[in-house]
């Protein structure tokens, strides 16, 4: 039962840390390669603004137009970010890993107290 409880908690802690380091991969790779975006048309996309009330479709190319230099600068300084992305992921790794390795240990004690209070009254313990 126990090798059970931890082949459960361990696939789970390998999936976890299988979808973080592909996150990790992903997010390095775009900021890595978002300087190269070049200064950009930032307007709303025509299939966009087809399937967009009239008016909301104004409003986002409004607010694109009116935000186009910030968001250039951003595109900008993305690289850089690119270093604090190991960073996250490990703390998001931990956040995720401390969980489900706690949720194995109380399930090991789970276990263990179901197996205790199945045994006889009177039984004798080894060692």
């Amino acid at each position: 039962m126990f090798v059970a409880v931890w082949a459960i908690a361990l696939a789970l802690l390998a999936c976890w840390s299988g979808f973080v380091w592909a996150a990790h991969a992903l997010l390095e790779a775009v900021l890595a390669h978002a300087g190269k975006l070049g200064t950009g048309d930032w307007t709303l996309p025509e299939p966009l603004a087809g399937w967009l009330p009239t008016f909301v479709a104004e409003w986002l190319a409004g607010t694109l137009e009116t935000w186009a230099p910030q968001l250039q600068s951003l595109i900008g300084w993305l690289p850089s970010l690119s270093g604090g992305v190991t960073v996250l992921a490990w703390v998001t790794w931990t956040l995720g890993a401390l969980p489900l390795l706690l949720v194995g240990v109380a399930c090991h004690v789970a276990a263990a107290a179901y197996l205790r209070s199945r045994r006889p009254a009177g039984a004798l313990t080894a060692g």
